[in-house]
């Protein structure tokens, strides 16, 4: 006789929190259709624009797990806390013109953590319990936080967030499938009731006013990890310093508590993983920024949507002393980066340095002029002419 499913449960629960997850739930392996008609509205809506990888046959496939893993009964959910503050800054370190990264991407790349564990945890499902097993991060045609709603390891938010008890939307989600037919935990009876924070902390109003639908459209996040073309110049004074993720609504959200200690692998180990200073990082080619990001998610945005982003955060939060990477960033080589920088310039001298939009030398009208004599790229030059345009008040005041 094998080992029968509360048995089978138990071992996996013990191979779980030998690889340092406390939380572990159980869902049903059942297409989780509520969630897969949401998405498909949403995608029909446009909401979803930019990410062409969802389409309505990776919506079935990712809310059903037999299509994940063929004869699938169950799915695991294991999430790991990553609520972290970072260090304090060096004495005497500059504190203006810096950027901030969103908490999950201050330190090692969550897939990488994730991956070697379910792993790990997959194959002695395999090899202990003679059952299939498939694990997946986020990544894979799986989506974790309905199952893990229905697991009862937390409810989905008005922000669209797991809110886990005690650790709020602090946690990174793992899912493994499996054909073992294990007991399954309930759902929580839980809502975020009358509370809108999240809903007015969004910058970009991304979140619907009646919360649960998100607009990637309008998220920051989406702009500064997926997009890969130009922010729309209308959202970019409301990115603020964010350079990577943004965390407004998570900061917002009043479950759960930030005491609760963030996996070792997650915790930055300097200020400037946190935030970073700007302008020195505008000076990175190819080679140095998959350097100095070396096992970190920032790699996902890839240089130039980076830098761009880098370009964005100096214009809303830079100082007088980062007009020269900006003005030597308008001869980066990729066209992204060169016509951020000529918004960043109008925004950072229209913000705070009135003197220096007027025409002369050293001033940001010069930077851009001069950069325009020689422009060939149509969308830079659009951005050169629009910055200048923007610029041109403020150089007749003086």
């Amino acid at each position: 006789m094998g080992v029968q499913p509360p048995e089978a449960r138990t071992r996996i629960l013990e191979l779980a929190r030998a690889e340092g997850f406390d939380l572990v739930r159980f869902a049903p392996a059942a297409p989780i259709l509520a969630a897969r008609e949401a998405a498909q509205a949403r995608r029909a809506e446009g909401r979803l624009d930019g990410m062409p990888w969802i389409t309505e046959d990776w919506l079935d496939r990712s809310t059903d797990p037999t299509r994940f893993l063929a004869g699938a009964r169950t799915v695991i959910l294991l999430a790991l806390p990553y609520h972290a503050d970072s260090p304090a800054p060096d004495p005497g370190s500059r504190t203006s013109g810096r950027g901030r990264v969103a908490r999950y991407a201050r330190a090692r790349d969550y897939h990488r953590v994730f991956e070697r564990k379910l792993r790990r945890i997959a194959r002695a499902i395999r090899e202990e319990l003679d059952a299939s097993a498939r694990p997946t991060v986020d990544y894979g045609p799986l989506l974790e936080r309905p199952f893990a709603a229905a697991a009862g390891m937390g409810w989905r938010g008005k922000s669209t967030m797991l809110l886990v008890p005690g650790f709020g939307p602090w946690v990174l989600l793992g899912a493994i499938a499996t054909d073992l037919p294990l007991p399954v935990d309930e759902p929580l009876r839980k809502t975020c009731g009358a509370c809108t924070r999240c809903i007015v902390a969004c910058p970009t109003g991304a979140i619907s006013p009646a919360g649960n639908v998100l607009d990637a459209r309008l998220c920051i996040s989406y702009h500064t990890i997926e997009n890969r073309g130009p922010i729309p110049r209308d959202l970019r004074p409301k990115f603020g310093d964010w350079i990577f993720g943004c965390d407004e609504c998570l900061d917002s959200c009043p479950v759960g508590s930030s005491n609760h200690a963030a996996y070792p692998d997650f915790i930055p180990r300097s200020h400037d993983d946190a935030h970073p200073p700007l302008a020195p990082l505008l000076a990175l080619d190819d080679a140095a920024f998959a350097e100095r990001f070396q096992g970190r998610p920032i790699l996902r945005a890839k240089r130039d949507g980076f830098l761009r982003n880098v370009c964005v955060a100096l214009g809303n939060a830079g100082a007088e002393a980062d007009l020269p990477a900006l003005a030597a960033a308008l001869s980066d080589s990729a066209p992204l980066v060169r016509g951020h920088a000529a918004w960043a310039i109008a925004r950072l001298c229209g913000r705070t340095l009135p003197s220096l939009a007027a025409a002369g030398e050293g001033t940001g009208a010069m930077a851009l002029e001069s950069r325009l004599k020689i422009e060939q790229d149509p969308y830079v030059r659009e951005e050169l002419g629009l910055a200048l345009a923007d610029l041109r008040p403020l150089a007749n005041d003086r």
